[in-house]
């Protein structure tokens, strides 16, 4: 009887810890200073007297107040404090009972209001507006129906501020730091990941830490078949950095759809505050997210955080019954023509995001976009432990800049983490992003996204690349800014970031399922035979993980994950919104991954395959392979010598840690190529044979390049448990002889010690 009364009071202290929500304070506050303040930090500090001291950006305002409030939902504040302008910021700094961590407060501006629906680029200021701030370090869940009561147009003369969104005092000095994970660059191997896909349908989670950052963070999830889930599949994998997508806070409600949010998570808000929709806890959410950083850090894990600086979630302006709309957020009240780039005519907001805005970076370092950018970086970087920033549509960040993007390279506040750019944007295309017009590793540490090596890999598997040259090009790690071969992306092997699928655009398992040759796409359906998909599937993950450079896989990829229950192919290959406001399982279950792939059972997600165990095991072994030696990861580019004299007599020492082509197939055709990567001192020999062909071929010299035998390490198109070989044991596989067959649209890995 006493142990059901001790575990009727764990629960029910469980479950108030569970509906606990932090944001709603219930304390008043009661204001008994206000000064000046001297403060150049933007945001809200407290001092170690106990003031709070505020400082916004807008130089263009004739007043901005500061506005305090009592509760979350409040729409009236409490009080209004009048700042003072210094230069072109605006300063207070008060005291008070409540006044401190917790504190919920807004801005008002007021100032010129020169736009029409003819000019709708110019100065806004309406201060009927409420405005979060720009820097604050936590924020309510912003969203348009939680500003605005009605539409929000240009010209309004009365408040319509419908409770939500405000910005809270927090004191990070706090908190436990989640501290820092050093890889190198040659070494990293990053799987890109969303918060809420990831968990959300793990069975063995509580319905509470589904999809929020204390779930990803959670150890011991197991698959319905008993395999490990969750933060334990990715130490099983053996990735060494996790890319979360966007974690900043963003307006969900930008879906497009009705029903629909936003799932992504590309439509920034506030540049300093985690997203909390992501908390286990409401309110929590700058605690959780650290304790996840702090999880992936005891693993070995680095993390990278997918960065939007290239538009805001404020959007453009529109035009409803004739009138002038805008989403008065933070910047589009306060700088807006500081922080937004005009078209040419100085009428219209320009837009090669495709979001209704850009951010402008034109002109020197010191301008204020570009403090904002690299003061948030330099928070992520020292407060919350992130490793490394991948930066959407970063052709942006350079546009017009006076340094190029060297601007983000040069702060030495962050001067250890990995900067990683996707290098393209509606107006043009940067596959050798800072590595051109004098820009290389030499002077800057940026790496990027190569998209033409997921289009050439692509083609690769269904036998449509037939350009040796062009692939040669990608597993040496040079990359590609052409269709063909063309001249290199990058000019250290690490500043290619290699993938064959992210979450823009198909899954690995969609691109050999749909038929698609639109674009980049190149995808093809494999005339309707699973064991051809198999194969290809196996293929593109091999070929990523036997390149050099940093190879980069998307959630789930590793077991077949699909998205092809989205309600068109179209959606298929962009579910940026499949994320129901009706919790609605059709849509969410698109982006949701099925945990029961690795497995290999397909139930629930019929288009998948049934071999997702064997897929896990095959980029298992990849990757630790690929972690095991130096073959793959070198960090400058291989040294390529012609031959191995004497059947290898003459290669050993004078071969090491070079590479050779062993076997060249015709030119014209199909590629059927096999490389030798040679080994450092103490390695062995790694051959590795690529078929593009839909036929079989043979290699016939294989005593030629070695002094030992050659061991059959891997094959792609056996089965599971016998493609590949155990690697601690190699030296125990099956000898290949002279020669070996490789099968159509598949590879195979060879290793020697050459004795």
């Amino acid at each position: 009887m006493k142990r059901l009364k001790i575990s009727f009071f764990l629960l029910v202290a469980f479950f108030v810890f569970s509906c606990l929500d932090i944001d709603n304070s219930l304390s008043q506050i009661n204001l008994s200073a206000i000064s000046d303040s001297t403060e150049t930090r933007y945001g809200a500090h407290i001092d170690d007297k106990g003031w709070v001291h505020f400082v916004v950006y807008s130089p263009e305002a004739i007043q901005v107040n500061l506005l305090l409030f009592n509760q979350p939902a409040d729409k009236m504040p409490k009080y209004t404090i009048p700042m003072k302008k210094v230069g072109n910021d605006w300063k207070t700094k008060i005291k008070g009972d409540g006044i401190g961590a917790g504190l919920f407060y807004m801005y008002q501006a007021k100032g010129l209001n020169q736009v029409s629906k003819y000019d709708q680029y110019g100065l806004m200021f309406n201060e009927n507006y409420y405005l979060n701030d720009p820097y604050a370090y936590k924020t309510q869940d912003v969203k348009y129906s939680a500003f605005f009561s009605s539409t929000p147009y240009t010209d309004i003369t009365s408040p319509i501020y419908n409770g939500g969104g405000k910005s809270i005092v927090y004191d990070h000095t706090k908190d436990i730091h989640p501290g820092h994970v050093k890889v190198k660059r040659e070494d990293l191997i990053i799987y890109e990941l969303h918060v809420q896909d990831y968990t959300a349908r793990i069975t063995g989670l509580c319905s509470s830490k589904k999809g929020t950052y204390l779930g990803l963070a959670q150890s011991g999830l197991k698959t319905a078949g008993g395999l490990s889930a969750g933060i334990d599949h990715l130490v099983e994998l053996g990735i060494t950095a996790v890319e979360l997508m966007p974690l900043m806070e963003y307006d969900e409600e930008t879906g497009n759809e009705e029903g629909r949010y936003n799932h992504w998570g590309y439509m920034t808000t506030n540049f300093f505050a985690p997203e909390a929709r992501y908390a286990s806890v409401k309110g929590n959410q700058i605690i959780e997210l650290k304790q996840l950083i702090k999880a992936l850090h005891e693993r070995g894990i680095a993390v990278f955080m997918d960065v939007v600086y290239n538009h805001t979630g404020e959007q453009g302006p529109w035009i409803d019954n004739e009138r002038l709309a805008v989403k008065y957020y933070n910047f589009m009240g306060l700088c807006n023509t500081y922080f937004y780039r005009s078209t040419n005519d100085g009428k219209y907001y320009f837009n090669n995001t495709g979001t209704g805005n850009d951010v402008s970076y034109k002109g020197t370092d010191n301008i204020f976009t570009k403090r904002l950018v690299t003061d948030s970086l330099a928070m992520w970087y020292q407060i919350y432990g992130i490793d490394g920033f991948r930066f959407d549509l970063a052709r942006i960040l350079a546009d017009g800049s006076f340094s190029a993007a060297d601007w983000i390279d040069n702060d030495p506040r962050f001067s250890d983490a990995h900067l990683h750019a996707e290098p393209w944007d509606l107006g043009g295309q940067w596959w050798d992003f800072m590595d051109n017009y004098g820009w290389n590793y030499l002077n800057n540490r940026w790496a990027k996204w190569l998209g033409k090596y997921r289009d050439k890999i692509r083609k690769f598997s269904a036998s449509n690349l037939r350009n040796k040259m062009a692939f040669k090009q990608l597993i040496e790690g040079y990359g590609s800014v052409s269709n063909n071969m063309g001249a290199a992306a990058t000019t250290k092997p690490w500043r290619s970031v290699n993938f064959i699928a992210v979450h823009d655009g198909y899954t690995l398992r969609d691109c050999v399922y749909f038929n698609d040759s639109g674009g980049s796409h190149n995808c093809w359906d494999s005339g309707g035979d699973e064991d051809l998909r198999r194969k290809r599937e196996k293929l593109m993950m091999g070929i990523l993980l036997t390149s050099q450079g940093v190879p980069l896989i998307l959630q789930g990829d590793e077991f077949g994950r699909t998205k092809s229950t989205a309600l068109s192919q179209a959606d298929a290959r962009n579910t940026y919104n499949y994320e129901s406001s009706t919790e609605d399982k059709k849509i969410n279950h698109v982006n949701w991954i099925d945990w029961r792939l690795k497995d290999g059972d397909n139930s629930q997600s019929p288009n998948a395959p049934n071999y997702g165990k064997e897929l896990f095991h095959w980029t298992k072994d990849l990757i630790r392979l690929r972690k095991q030696w130096s073959h793959f990861r070198r960090a400058d580019f291989v040294e390529y010598v012609d031959k191995a004299w004497n059947g290898g007599l003459n290669a050993g020492s004078a071969n090491d840690a070079k590479f050779s082509y062993a076997w060249e197939g015709a030119d014209g055709g199909p590629i059927q190529l096999a490389i030798i990567w040679w080994g450092k001192k103490a390695e062995p020999d790694i051959m590795v044979i690529y078929n593009e062909s839909w036929n079989d071929f043979k290699v016939t010299n294989l005593k030629d390049w070695s002094q030992g035998d050659w061991k059959v390490l891997a094959r792609s198109w056996q089965n599971d448990d016998f493609d590949f070989c155990n690697i601690e044991n190699w030296e125990n596989c099956e000898d290949a002889g002279n020669s070996i067959i490789i099968k159509d649209r598949s590879m195979a890995i060879l290793i020697s010690d050459n004795d």
